[in-house]
Formats: C-alpha cells, sequence, structure tokens
C-alpha cells in the first residue's frame, strides 16, 4: 500500500529566490510538517533524500548541515533536520516502476523527482498521494498533470494545512470509495462539519454512485463558505441564500410558513450525542429534490455545523 503523504524532494530547488524568501518557505515547511506530525497519516521522503539538488552546487545535505554554505538560520535548520529525521523512507518498500523523471504541467521540460514519480504511479492505479512541497516551489498547488514513463495522471500538490481537506476530496474523486469509506475520509475531507452517523445515500431518491459527486461539492461550500458567509452578511437569511447561490449552491432556510409550524420544524430537529439541533438550512442538489439540511454553527460542535438529514424532500407548511 503506498503512504498517503510524501515530501516532493525536486521542491527544494531553490532557484533565484533571496535568503529571505528561502528562511520563510523552510520556516513555513517546519510549521506543516509538525502539523502533520499530529495527524493520522505520516509523511514519507525518497531515502536519499539529502542528495536533492538546490541549485548552487548545494544540495538538501549541505543546505542542513553546512553552516558555512546554507543561506538558513541554525534554529530552522536544526527543526528540519528533526523533521525529516523522524519521517519513514516510502521506498524501503518499492512498487515497481516508479519513474524517476516526470513532466508536471506547464513546466517547460522533465525534472528528477522519484517521489512525485511515486504519486503518478499510485494515481495511474486509482490511488491519490499528495505531496507536500517547500513553498517556493513554482509547480501550482492543487491537482496537477504529471507525465512519466508509468503514464499519466493527476497528482495533488500543497504547501500548507489548509490545502489538506481539498486533497482528501480529490481521493474522492479518483479514487470512486465505497459509502462506508465517503463517511470516513468526511472528518479530513470537511473538518467544520459534523456528519450525523445516521445519514443515508439511500434516503435519497438516486444511486450513491450518481450523488457522491454532487453532494462531496455541496458539502465542501457549506464547510469553506457558509460560516464565513453567514458572518459577512450578520447572518440575514436571504443574504445568504444570494452568497451561496454564487458560488454555485442553491439554499435556503425553511419559509416562514414552516417555521410557524411547531410539528414541521419538528421534523428538521435531529438528536446527536444526547444533544438536539435544528437542520432548518438545506441545500438543493436539484430544485424539486434531493435535500441536505445543517444547522448552523453551534458551541455544542466546537462551532462546527450538523450535517444532520439526507433526504428527497421533508414536508412543508
Amino acid at each position: 500500500m503506498y503512504y498517503r503523504l510524501v515530501l516532493d524532494e525536486s521542491s527544494f530547488a531553490l532557484g533565484p529566490h533571496d535568503v529571505v524568501q528561502v528562511r520563510r518557505a523552510v520556516a513555513e515547511l517546519n510549521d506543516l510538517l509538525e502539523e502533520l506530525r499530529e495527524g493520522t497519516h505520516p509523511v514519507a521522503v525518497w531515502s536519499d533524500l539529502y542528495e536533492a539538488d538546490c541549485g548552487e552546487g548545494l544540495v538538501l545535505h549541505d543546505l542542513l548541515f553546512d553552516p558555512e554554505r546554507t543561506p538558513l538560520d541554525r534554529d530552522e535548520r536544526m527543526r528540519l533536520m528533526q523533521a525529516l529525521a523522524r519521517l519513514p523512507h516510502w521506498d524501503e518498500a518499492t512498487p515497481s516502476g516508479v519513474p524517476l523523471e516526470v513532466s508536471v504541467e506547464d513546466a517547460p521540460e522533465a525534472v528528477f523527482a522519484p517521489t512525485v514519480g511515486y504519486a503518478l504511479l499510485a494515481a495511474t492505479q486509482r490511488f491519490s498521494v499528495g505531496c507536500v512541497v517547500l513553498p517556493l516551489t513554482t509547480t501550482g498547488g492543487g491537482l496537477r498533470k504529471v507525465r512519466g514513463e508509468c503514464g499519466d495522471g493527476e497528482v495533488f500538490f500543497f504547501s500548507s494545512a489548509e490545502r489538506l481537506p481539498h486533497f482528501w476530496r480529490a481521493t474522492i474523486t479518483l479514487e470512486k470509495p465505497s459509502e462506508q469509506e465517503f463517511y470516513r475520509r468526511a472528518a479530513d475531507a470537511f473538518p467544520n462539519l459534523v456528519l450525523h452517523r445516521k445519514l443515508s445515500f439511500s434516503s435519497f431518491d438516486g444511486s450513491y454512485q450518481d450523488l457522491r459527486e454532487p453532494v462531496l461539492a455541496v458539502l465542501a461550500e457549506i464547510n469553506d463558505g457558509f460560516a464565513v458567509v453567514w458572518d459577512e452578511v450578520n447572518g440575514q437569511p436571504r443574504e445568504v441564500e444570494v452568497r451561496m447561490g454564487s458560488r454555485g449552491i442553491d439554499m435556503s432556510r425553511e419559509s416562514v410558513k414552516t417555521r410557524a409550524s411547531p410539528k414541521h420544524m419538528a421534523m428538521r430537529d435531529v438528536d446527536h450525542d444526547g444533544v438536539r439541533f435544528r437542520c432548518e438550512w438545506h441545500a438543493k442538489l436539484e430544485r424539486h429534490r434531493n435535500r441536505i439540511h445543517f444547522s448552523l454553527p453551534d458551541q455544542a460542535l466546537g462551532g462546527r455545523m450538523l450535517i444532520g438529514m439526507f433526504i428527497d424532500h421533508l414536508p412543508i407548511a
């Protein structure tokens, strides 16, 4: 099995960047590696990482261990040394066929990048591997088309923890996991949401296979945008609807008539871990059917929102 996260040694090519930029980038990488160390997926590295070319006659070993030649200050060098020393090597059990040189989308020529080759090989086998990069790389973040001797595929690159949810969403799109696995990845893909344990795609009108991508897109927008928009417009429902509509999501609060009916509003109440949440906001997968009902951000959920129901359509007053 492949590692989920790896460190792209080719991103240590320092190029024309000055000392201040390099130091800032290494500090940011150290912060990211420290944050990832607390997660459930270890970052793996190429065993010959220290031989990675940094340019100007330097390799990564020089960058870390040669105080006369390195542009880094001692504290950040020590942090990076210690972080790298803790990481496993992905090539201890190397799958056959890893290309050592790859071409990344929009790059002028192929580069020596075994770890990106490892991620590419995984992608050709429908398994997503995310590449951590030093934030100096000219390779854009997110999914990028990559080509190597093993074939073509898309590889996810990132240099900040804020991009990780996007990586996990990309794994769902590429790998098309089972419904149970979809829920297991939800905490990583949608960190601002809590999915109720009784959610089921069978409550929709349609199959899991057909609805997986539309649901993924809606949950992503609720996760990324709803609370931000809510704060920006001071919770004005109509403004929230308009703003979320501009993001491509048909979303609304229940009507005044429905909210005036205790009977109908009780249908929007969801019990979760002994607490009752009102899930009157809903996103519409289609105008006439299939709704995702959710709560407002709640301190009982650590400020997150509860995705309380997948439903064809609830009765309205």
